[in-house]
Order: C-alpha cells, then structure tokens, then sequence
C-alpha cells in the first residue's frame, strides 16, 4: 500500500518521495490503493509527481487522475473517488499591493514605468506590484516602494481595493493599496523598471486630466477617511505571521438603539 496522508476534507494525498522506484510498481500500488480509498469512502485523492518522474504520468492519467496544477520541481494530479466530489480549483488570482504614500504636507509619491514613457507619459501611478509567496499586503507595499523608489515607509492601513477579471494566463487579479507615512525623501531610482519617481502636492495629482479614476478615487479616500488598521486577534491562529485583518478603529455600541415605532 502507498504510504498517504488523509487530509480534512475527506481526501488523501501521495507525497512525491514516497513513489515507487518504477511504473509498474507504481502503477500496481496506485490500482490497489484507490480500491482501497474507495472502500473507505474518501472522496478525492491528490498526487504529486516530481517534474523528473514524468514517465509516471502515462500511468497516473490511465488510472483516471487529471492534471491540476505544478510549481517549479512538481506536478499535482487529482482523481474522484466519489463521484461529483468537488475538486477545489487551482490557484484562481493573483496578488498585488501598492503604497500611496503620503506625507504630512501633503506630498504624494508617484511613479511613471517605462513601458507608459512614450504612449502615456503623462499616465503618473502609485508604485507597487506583486506579492511574494508568504508576503502580507502591509509587507509587501513597504517592499515595493522602497525597490522602486528607495523611500523607506511605515504602514498606516488599508485604504481600498481594486478585483478585476483581466490578470495574466487567464487568473483574476487584487490588488490592495495601502496608506504609508514616509520616513524618508530622497529618491534613489529603480531604473529598470520606472522612467521616474517624484513628489507631487497632492491637490495637483488629483487635478491632473492623466491621473486614472481608480487611483483619484484612492486618493481621495485617503485623505478623506481614516484607512482600516491592520489588527491582531486572540486564539485566532496560532501565529500572528499567518494571517493579516484589517478592520475599522470604530467600536460597536454598548447597544443597539430601540427601534423607531
């Protein structure tokens, strides 16, 4: 019997190491074991074939597994088990954050990339971009703004949020823009991806014809209201690094008021 492990959802999952050394061995393991996870009544089993091992995959596809998805080194199968299981889709979005940094006279960083320098010169954005695996939104806005800019920030909140169905290879997109206070002015230039990066009054950024809806409107929501605060909770997971919330400053009242008759 392959050695696997049963996961919450009523599945099971084979580990890459834990394949045997040639096909048939791995195809009569995998025969037998799924008769079994059947019997049993688990619904889905996942395995992960090392990208080296592809001579398995003739064999896995036969015993009824569907390609998933992969990352670098691996390949991730999935079979039912049960018929109409669900099967949980692959990773569907991808990440971004921004930093509208804005500092305390009023001075808004923004940016012009390179490939808008001859079709949009005037097209001046927020930096920022994509998330690292593991990274949070309020780690990831610092990281950005200080590679591309070299102005060091710390986080104030969570200003808004734009989700768009238009990412790259067929994923949808978020991205998060978050308020930043400036601990520094001087701009040390990326230059292989920005054209330039300068201090602007807020007042004229939001005055420019150029100046997209989107971040106008981010704009003026950041100066207009206080961003949501990042926030720990007690007993919520067992590291704070696992997870971010961001949620209102405002409490709850004491109680609700009675309703008007």
């Amino acid at each position: 019997m392959l050695q696997a492990l049963r996961n919450r959802y009523g599945g099971v999952f084979v580990a890459g190491n834990e394949l045997p050394d040639s096909r048939d061995e791995f195809r009569d393991a995998m025969a037998t074991a799924l008769a079994a996870w059947t019997r049993e009544g688990l619904k889905l089993a996942w395995l992960e074939v090392p990208a080296r091992r592809g001579e398995l995959l003739p064999e896995a596809l036969d015993l009824g597994f569907a390609l998933h998805h992969c990352r670098n080194d691996t390949l991730m199968l999935v079979r039912r088990l049960l018929e109409g299981a669900y099967i949980p889709d692959a990773c569907t979005h991808s990440i971004g954050a921004g930093g509208l940094v804005l500092s305390e006279d009023r001075q808004i960083l923004v940016v012009l990339e390179k490939r808008d320098r001859i079709e949009r010169p005037e097209h001046l954005k927020l930096p920022g971009g994509m998330l690292e695996r593991g990274e949070h939104l309020a780690d990831g806005a610092i990281r950005e703004v200080f590679e591309e800019t070299g102005i060091r920030t710390e986080f104030r909140g969570l200003v808004g949020m734009r989700h768009h169905h238009r990412g790259q290879f067929g994923a949808s997109n978020i991205y998060a823009v978050c308020r930043l206070s400036p601990l520094n002015f001087d701009i040390r230039l990326d230059g292989e991806e920005l054209e330039k990066a300068l201090w602007m009054p807020v007042e004229d950024y939001l005055a420019r014809d150029a100046t997209s809806p989107f971040n106008r409107r981010v704009v003026e929501a950041a100066i207009a209201t206080d961003p949501l605060a990042s926030v720990d909770l007690d007993n919520y997971m067992e590291r704070p690094d696992d997870y971010e919330i961001f949620m209102s400053n405002a409490t709850a009242p004491a109680a609700f008021p009675e309703e008007k008759r």
